[in-house]
């Protein structure tokens, strides 16, 4: 039972004698506080309860407002807390106060040194409690570039607590997320993802509803999510100071940058052929596992920019499918090897892309004996021909089975006869078909050009179902938004039928092609053997190594670097491909190489590779590069962008569709695309003005979202939260 209280602490410090300096004083309060500690191992707890006897709360004479008696005495209680601290030579202060606002809470909880954890449950009083605190300590925040070490302040953090897992998949959870942080908006740059509060979560544990003593909380606490942050908050404290030494970088650090910026260079576009190494990515490692022993009949999807000309280049390197299968670690039991036909390819392939693909062509002929050399070209001028002569879906059955027995160097009626061919000759082969949107542009509108796709993806692949232990397959490369326009019915059962196989880029993926990419450029120790040992946190920690732990100081309240990145490349539909992701890490380290001076390379080197503010600077290039390749696959957006945009001045997000000429058929094109997402307030329904682009296209769009950054966060979450990442 203590004898000694805060509110004891408050009158003595009060009514002290002035003959007594403040520091006698705190003193002997220190020898009455330490009369009420105790000794946990290492640690020694000292306990100053809010009173000592029920009267005193009944009865308050001293406020902490009679302690502040001069301008700059307003942190009065926050300094005589401290001190008495230090008299006690303690490591931390944990202030434990009240709900809401009152007389005594307030000269703390407004105390800018002081670290503010503000505990709340989705209940919607205290939700509305919560926010109503953080509006008023958002109106004390300075700018981020006003806070250092002589002037401190920390951002607060929001705990929200006794959440389920049902609780978190309700609307209400993700609108309390959104709420909370619009009621502590700073001052800052356009930087949509980045937020200065904190929100947490932890789970309803029940062995919590009743703690006894110190010893019943420790014991009660392990295990539960609540003591997970609080030791994750502990290790944050614990961190050294990160160095600001300003010595110069060392030529190996920035021959590391170098090479990472010529690395990202040379696969941004796979059409140049440049790089040599394939990331086994979960869509290829299931073609390597389903497809050991039998031969693929495979439509790989993926929107422009995921990585399948870069795919269909890489196949035709290996030439073989045993080449392949090894590379992915998988093994098959045939004793003559299975090799890659590549007939069709994009038109916009360099000449070393083309070489690697006339090789594998090549090697595919030489095989097969006496076979004139296939030319791809002379192909798309006879598709053209029969696009022109406006065919029937079954005549281009015809056709295609044409092509494939004329590739042999033979001809045939059905895939039977071919199959027999390639028996006699003990030979297998596997088809690649690639760039068939540069050959069927007007897809939504030509019902030719939909025959003629329909029929490659849909009916010659059934035909070729029909043949037992086929010695012929095919890998057909196709953009996703094809298929929509291809496969008018039962378009979900087919996407169904080749999901495995489709190429996307969710969370995993994402630090998968990261880590391999610094593995290619051979920067941070990224060594191959251990990328699929590596889990997901095992990924982010390495990372670190890269884009450091934050956008600033591990004890800052920046964004989690891996976070970011992901969110900042990611569009309201899920999506993430895997071009913006090489052309974002080209253009930081560019940018870094360029003005490591600016980037305070200097400062960040020592914890990382790359410099925060390098990583925020190349959104805005990678965004632009999004928006105008954009252009080149959607004709209703190119004219969106060029014709009516530019007509306007004041871009900012959320928006009403009518403020930017958005119509009905603009609209739908730009959700299919990702740039636009419909968010509907539940409370409040009438709301116009529900419209938001995502990062990876709002800068190149050029609209402005400093107010919307809270809704947008919230937005994010629950997509990629839908979307399994």
């Amino acid at each position: 039972e203590p004898s000694f209280s805060f509110i004891d602490l408050l009158e003595v410090y009060h009514y002290r004698s002035q003959e007594i300096s403040q520091d006698s004083t705190l003193k002997q309060i220190a020898q009455e506080v330490e009369k009420n500690s105790k000794n946990f191992g290492q640690v020694t707890l000292y306990f100053l309860p809010a009173f000592s006897q029920q009267n005193q709360m009944l009865d308050i004479d001293i406020l902490p407002e009679h302690l502040v008696r001069t301008n700059n005495g307003s942190w009065q209680v926050g300094n005589i807390i401290h001190k008495l601290g230090s008299h006690l030579d303690t490591d931390y202060v944990f202030i434990d106060l009240r709900a809401g606002l009152s007389e005594i809470s307030s000269p703390t909880i407004f105390d800018p040194r002081i670290q503010r954890f503000l505990v709340t449950t989705l209940n919607t009083q205290s939700i509305q409690g919560t926010e109503l605190i953080l509006k008023q300590l958002s109106h004390l925040a300075p700018p981020e570039n006003q806070i250092s070490d002589e002037h401190p302040y920390y951002d607060p953090t929001v705990v929200i607590s006794m959440l389920t897992p049902d609780l978190k998949e309700l609307s209400a959870f993700q609108e309390a997320f959104a709420e909370l942080q619009s009621s502590y908006i700073q001052p800052s740059n356009d930087d949509i993802i980045s937020t200065r509060l904190d929100i947490k979560e932890t789970f309803f544990a029940q062995e919590l509803l009743y703690i006894n003593s110190w010893e019943d909380s420790e014991a009660k606490l392990r295990g539960t999510s609540l003591d997970d942050l609080a030791t994750f908050w502990a290790k944050e404290q614990l961190l050294s100071e990160e160095s600001n030494q300003s010595e110069s970088p060392t030529n190996e650090q920035l021959e590391d940058i170098k090479r990472l910026r010529d690395t990202c260079q040379q696969y941004i576009y796979a059409e140049s052929g440049q790089g040599e190494d394939l990331l086994i990515t979960e869509s290829l490692d299931n073609l390597a596992k389903d497809f050991q022993d039998k031969l693929p009949r495979v439509v790989s999807l993926g929107a422009k920019g995921a990585g399948k000309t870069f795919n269909y280049i890489q196949l035709c390197r290996f030439q073989d499918w045993e080449s392949f299968l090894e590379k992915a670690n998988r093994k098959t039991n045939r004793d003559f090897k299975c090799h890659i036909l590549p007939l069709l390819q994009s038109k916009k392939v360099k000449d070393k892309a083309r070489d690697i693909i006339s090789a594998a062509r090549d090697k595919s002929t030489e095989f097969l004996g006496s076979v004139d050399r296939f030319s791809p070209t002379e192909c798309e001028d006879r598709i053209g021909n029969k696009l022109k002569e406006g065919i029937s879906e079954s005549e281009w059955d015809i056709f295609w089975l044409e092509e494939i027995s004329k590739s042999l160097g033979m001809e045939a009626s059905n895939f039977h006869e071919i199959n027999e061919y390639l028996k006699n000759k003990s030979i297998r082969i596997i088809f690649l078909f690639d760039g068939l949107e540069d050959i069927f542009t007007n897809i939504s509108s030509d019902p030719n050009q939909k025959n003629a796709l329909k029929s490659l993806i849909e009916n010659i692949p059934n035909k070729l179902a029909e043949v037992r232990n086929a010695n012929l397959g095919l890998i057909i490369f196709l953009r996703g938004d094809f298929l929509r326009h291809t496969i008018t019915q039962n378009l979900g059962q087919f996407e169904a039928l080749y999901q495995k196989y489709s190429i996307e880029w969710k969370e995993d993926s994402f630090y998968k092609l990261v880590f391999w990419l610094c593995q290619q450029a051979d920067i941070i120790n990224a060594k191959s053997k251990d990328l699929q040992d590596l889990n997901r946190e095992s990924l982010i920690k390495f990372l670190e190594k890269l884009w450091g732990r934050k956008l600033g100081s591990d004890r800052s309240k920046e964004a989690y670097s891996h976070a970011w990145v992901f969110a900042a490349l990611t569009d309201f539909n899920g999506r993430l491909q895997a071009r913006d992701i090489v052309r974002f890490l080209h253009y930081v380290a560019k940018i870094t190489d360029e003005d490591t001076l600016r980037m305070n390379f200097s400062k960040w080197r020592i914890s990382r590779l790359l410099p925060p503010q390098a990583i925020r600077l190349a959104l805005k290039p990678c965004s632009k590069e999004k928006v105008e390749e954009a252009k080149e696959e959607y004709p209703l957006f190119k004219k969106w962008t060029e014709d009516v945009l530019p007509k306007y001045n004041d871009k900012k997000i959320p928006f009403a569709l009518e403020q930017f000429g958005i119509d009905l058929s603009t609209s739908e094109v730009l959700k299919n695309m990702g740039v636009i997402y419909e968010d509907i307030d539940p409370r409040n329904p009438d709301e116009i003005k529900r419209y938001y682009i995502p990062e990876i296209f709002r800068e190149g769009l050029e609209f402005s979202a400093s107010v919307a950054r809270p809704r947008v966060l919230a937005l994010k979450r629950r997509i990629l939260k839908s979307r399994g990442n």
